[in-house]
């Protein structure tokens, strides 16, 4: 069988599935590969890892049916060296391998009969619980993903909370000892809702093609995210977030508020001169008008820097050390001129965006 498709219709099809299965390693070596099914002029495609699942369709033109598994990994290299829009990508496809032609370009690709693949069984709820507009949502969890642990015994630190509240949608990251906050605008939802929505399928949120509106649907096995043509899916996760309310609404001592760059740059110095030092500590010091850095990588290598404040709240000086990684981080999503930097009484920096109340990152203190 043979057909062409745009380099376009390629993208949406397969990028998203091909990273799912050539992400994390499983024991089935059909996993390895994408299910490729054309039927009356739809193809569909699906990529696994057992613990998410992305479903991809477009409308191509071929008149023959399909059903085929085909090396994913190869084949995503072989999509994203492609960059010429006007040139079609042709498939040929014969006994075990398709062979893909692009301009002068011409690849053999492995392929195994479909029967191998084992397709799981995708039974999307019939109503949604909510959903939101897809940037809105993406640049949301953008700002606060880095905050979350990554294997932690704490199952729900591993993942984002989710807290629906009318038409308002608060969103938490944390790995306990860091915590990032946004709110996205809720279009419609079923109920007030709570819960986790999975890391896996949060990161492929991020890779949604342009569209209007995201919806979820969720059962007690897995939790679903649809967006025009493409259905991503992760497995419930069953645990409750703690509850951070307290947190950021902590009581404040003073705010200082300093331009942005001037910030980030102090504090990009101070994480490169503390390179490879095992516990890296920052100390910060607000003192007439002025923000003070100081960093120790050990006794002979000691970095100090100074930032002009564009305003401040305090009285006297006030002093707070924390890891200079998650105060770097935290800057890094802050997209104003300036940034609040504000200090608490109990071992707590809090950091905001003037311009954006609804994104703020809480850093605990190092001893």
């Amino acid at each position: 069988m043979n057909f062409q498709i745009s380099l376009n219709t390629a993208i949406q099809l397969f990028n998203e599935p091909c990273s799912v299965a050539s992400g994390k390693k499983t024991n089935i070596t059909a996993l390895d590969y994408i299910h490729l099914s054309i039927e009356n002029g739809i193809a569909e495609v699906i990529g696994t890892d057992t613990q998410a699942l992305i479903r991809t369709s477009a409308n191509v033109d071929v008149d023959e049916n399909l059903e085929i598994c085909i090396e994913s990994k190869k084949l995503l290299a072989v999509i994203t060296g492609c960059n010429d829009n006007s040139k079609n990508l042709k498939f040929k496809f014969s006994q075990d391998k398709v062979i893909i032609s692009y301009a002068r370009s011409k690849v053999s690709i492995a392929t195994i009969d479909s029967e191998a693949y084992p397709i799981p069984e995708i039974k999307i709820p019939n109503k949604f619980q909510f959903n939101c507009k897809t940037e809105e949502l993406k640049v949301a969890l953008s700002n606060i993903l880095y905050a979350k642990a990554n294997n932690d015994s704490r199952a729900f630190l591993n993942h984002v909370s989710f807290n629906i509240q009318g038409k308002s949608m608060a969103l938490y990251a944390s790995d306990g000892h860091r915590l990032a906050s946004n709110t996205v605008t809720v279009e419609e939802s079923s109920n007030d809702l709570q819960g986790l929505i999975p890391s896996k399928l949060a990161e492929m949120i991020l890779q949604l093609p342009q569209s209007e509106l995201v919806s979820f649907f969720f059962d007690s096995s897995h939790f679903f995210c649809v967006s025009n043509n493409t259905v991503i899916a992760s497995k419930f996760v069953a645990t409750q977030f703690t509850d951070v309310t307290h947190i950021l609404n902590t009581n404040l001592i003073a705010t200082a508020t300093i331009l942005t760059s001037d910030l980030i740059g102090s504090v990009k110095r101070i994480r490169t001169f503390l390179s490879g030092v095992s516990i890296a500590k920052l100390t910060l010091q607000v003192s007439g008008g002025e923000l003070f850095l100081n960093a120790q990588a050990d006794k002979a290598n000691v970095i100090d820097d100074v930032v002009t404040l564009e305003s401040a709240s305090a009285d006297s000086e006030l002093t707070f050390s924390l890891n200079p990684s998650y105060l770097f981080d935290a800057l890094k999503n802050v997209k104003s001129k300036s940034v609040s930097v504000s200090f608490t009484p109990n071992s707590l920096l809090k950091i905001t965006d003037p311009n954006n109340p609804y994104l703020s990152s809480v850093i605990m203190a190092m001893r």
